[in-house]
């Protein structure tokens, strides 16, 4: 029987898997019932596999980025591009991976320049399916006696793609042109070595060359060593049951995850919305175009049928914007496996369980789908709405789900060779305590730096620079606790006396002593449920006389030492002294409002927090409890905010009837202030009938939702009772 070319096998696998309901038509999973040991300990080998050749990678590319970080990602893929098996790391990628080897196909290379042993394909372009520049995907086929059996793939986070601003977060790019190199759907090497013009291309368009080409060859190192072990599984276990197993494997987790959906949910629709504003009016922008405030649409609809299927829309999304915070549709997708994979395809994390999705394509021309209407539409930071969309859908699965995720900051400077360097730091989030029944206590975690099932290895990469950079980073008790699962703590950082410049809210390199505009957001309300940050800056502060302290203790948002420790240094629980108000200004006092820009000098520490979800009065007596005798809450905040009754005798204890009674009280006072939905509906009515107090980049987002999605305009027209002509 002739064997069919890669794209005949696609089209073969989508037609069985649309008659079949299972992927390439596996009604039976043979080898995992005839010889489920073997299966196992296959799955085991290759998932161990690919964490080695991340180890591997990681340290041969010598990049800060992914030597500390671990921003990178290696995996092993079926001939037609579905993901089999992943290795820790930057987990939001397979998705990309399997759809750019997927594309390959599509687009003829089998043929022309063809598939051989040693080929290096690469794409970072987010025009055909990438997230951003900085994020270099690469992809090896692999062969065994002649036939394409497998591919690896692999991505990292380089530190400079050469974008019109230096590191690898272009917020302030104005279109594609300013993001940086491209590497467009190319095979960049053959025979296991980049093409000489390749590394030439990456000297005269980056800034930290010796970096991503160092990235570069940890990329080939990881894919190699991948290829290396694949020959030695195969040699024991045989070519066929390999080839059966992978397939199975895929299969496996699409129908685990399906199993899940069909216990942990019921057949219907679930509709979010959220918003992102980019404040930018007056602000040291590049193009003039930049000069403007935008307020970003974020919807997403979730849709679970009978047979636990999966839509996915993202009707109303909002045009593009001038800036960096668009994206691709495919890694919008990605986005999604990777959350969808933490809540419910955990298992075995791979293709199988986006089998069961649709996902509608994003309106053409929204900042989810530009390049249609916008091709010059700049993705430089395009994880930041993803990171917000993604995670919508999952709070319908999951009641509560981890908001895990890194704060970056770029910088650069000037050596005394006069070479531009570039400064980046990550900083994990803190995981709410039960945010996740493996997470255990509450601990730095990078979760979308790594697979759920190794949530116990989890990265303390934070908690080490605590103790690397001399207590310099101090735990904020209190970050916004307002919510029933709270959030992570947050941090202070002051500026070094080193440094020479400072990123501010606003994207601009500003020099220490000038005034830097700082964006506090607070709360709407106590008990608010959406997640929100909290960003200021404290002057003149004795951070760094206190960093004995700060090194093991979290802090009040006064830069006070909690009473009680976190982490694993134990203490007693006697009260700290309060640092003078001669010594130090409180973070509420610095900036006595919004738009107020203070004077940063070395020492003073910016600052960054996460609320939660829920309603505070709402949060388990339990776990307040825990927080008080921690230091991660005040007793006045957790009376105030949470509705406890606490008591102190030696350490914090919560009154349980107590409290209880108190929350009735607030329960009872909440519906005397309370209004009947007609009434505040025919009053809302009237307010946006008239676009009373519609800031323009509110009209505008809603001009934009409306015309690129007419259905979505047309329920939200219903919704107010406004005529069918009525536009923002």
């Amino acid at each position: 029987m002739t064997e069919l070319k890669l794209a005949e096998q696609l089209k073969a696998n989508d037609k069985v898997f649309t008659k079949s309901g299972h992927l390439f038509g596996l009604d039976e999973m043979k080898r995992k019932e005839e010889n489920p040991g073997d299966y196992e300990a296959l799955w085991h080998i290759l998932s161990n596999m690919c964490n080695i050749a991340w180890e591997v990678g990681c340290k041969v590319s010598s990049s800060p980025i992914a030597v500390e970080g671990g921003d990178a990602l290696w995996a092993l893929h079926l001939p037609t591009g579905e993901a089999v098996c992943i290795s820790r790391g930057i987990t939001a990628h397979p998705g990309l991976l399997a759809d750019m080897i997927r594309k390959f196909i599509d687009l003829g290379y089998e043929e022309s320049p063809g598939f051989a042993q040693g080929d290096i394909f690469e794409n970072n372009d987010p025009h055909y399916g990438g997230i951003h520049a900085p994020d270099f995907d690469t992809a090896m086929p692999i062969f065994y006696d002649g036939k394409l059996i497998a591919w690896a793939s692999c991505v990292t986070h380089v530190s400079d793609s050469g974008s019109v601003t230096p590191g690898s977060v272009g917020f302030l790019n104005p279109d594609c042109y300013s993001d940086g190199v491209p590497v467009s759907m190319e095979k960049v090497g053959q025979d296991d070595a980049y093409y000489p013009w390749y590394e030439m291309r990456i000297r005269s368009r980056t800034r930290t060359p010796d970096f991503v080409l160092g990235d570069a060859k940890g990329r080939l190192a990881g894919c190699i060593t991948i290829r290396e072990r694949l020959m030695e599984v195969i040699e024991k276990y045989g070519i066929d049951f390999y080839l059966d197993s992978v397939h199975e494997f895929v299969e496996d987790s699409r129908r685990y995850a399906v199993g899940r959906v069909k216990t942990q949910t019921v057949p219907g629709r679930m509709r979010k919305s959220q918003f992102k504003d980019l404040a930018m009016k007056g602000k040291n922008v590049i193009l003039n175009k930049q000069d403007v405030d935008c307020l970003m649409a974020l919807p997403m609809e979730l849709e679970i049928d009978g047979d636990a299927n999966i839509r996915f829309s993202l009707r109303g999304a909002s045009g593009s914007v001038p800036f960096g915070e668009n994206i691709h549709p495919t890694a919008l997708k990605s986005g999604l496996l990777n959350g969808y994979s933490h809540v419910i395809g955990f298992d075995m994390f791979n293709s199988g369980p986006a089998a069961s999705w649709d996902v509608e394509l994003p309106p053409s021309g929204s900042w989810a789908n530009p390049f249609d209407v916008d091709w010059s539409a700049s993705s430089g930071v395009a994880w930041a709405p993803r990171g917000a969309v993604d995670q919508q859908p999952l709070r319908g699965l999951r009641p509560v789900v981890p908001h895990a995720g890194l704060h970056r900051g770029d910088g650069g400077r000037l050596r005394h060779h006069d070479d531009r360097r570039v400064r980046r730091h990550d900083t994990a989030r803190l995981l709410p305590r039960r945010a996740h029944p493996r997470a255990g206590q509450q601990r730095l975690a990078r979760t979308w730096l790594q697979r759920r099932r190794e949530q116990r290895l989890v990265h303390l990469h934070a908690q080490r620079r605590l103790r690397q950079r001399r207590g310099d980073r101090a735990l904020l008790s209190d970050s916004l606790p307002g919510s029933e699962h709270r959030g992570r703590l947050g941090w202070l950082r002051p500026v070094p006396r080193r440094a020479r410049t400072h990123r501010g809210v606003d994207g601009a390199q500003h020099a220490l002593g000038d005034r830097v505009p700082v964006r506090r957001r607070r709360h709407a309300q106590q008990g608010a449920r959406e997640p929100r940050d909290v960003r200021g800056v404290s002057e003149r502060t004795r951070l760094r006389q206190l960093r004995g302290r700060y090194q093991r203790e979290a802090v009040d948002r006064g830069g006070q030492a909690s009473r009680a420790r976190s982490g694993t240094c134990r203490r007693s629980h006697a009260r700290p002294q309060r640092v003078r108000d001669g010594d130090r200004k409180p973070c509420d006092a610095a900036i006595p409002d919004p738009g107020a820009s203070p004077e940063l000098r070395p020492d003073d520490p910016h600052r960054l927090g996460w609320s939660g979800d829920g309603d505070p009065i709402d949060r388990d007596p339990v776990s307040i409890e825990d927080d008080l005798n921690k230091g991660w809450t005040l007793p006045k905040v957790a009376a105030d905010i949470n509705g406890a009754v606490v008591s102190e005798n030696g350490s914090f204890a919560v009154d349980t009837r107590a409290t209880e009674a108190r929350r009735t009280e607030i329960r009872e006072k909440r519906k005397q202030r309370a209004v009947p939905f007609r009434e505040w509906w025919t009053a809302e009515r009237e307010k946006v009938a008239a676009k009373e107090n519609m800031d323009p980049a509110v009209l505008e987002m809603w001009r934009s939702s409306m015309s690129l999605s007419p259905d979505f305009g047309a329920e939200l027209r219903a919704f107010w009772g406004l005529p069918d002509d009525f536009e923002f």
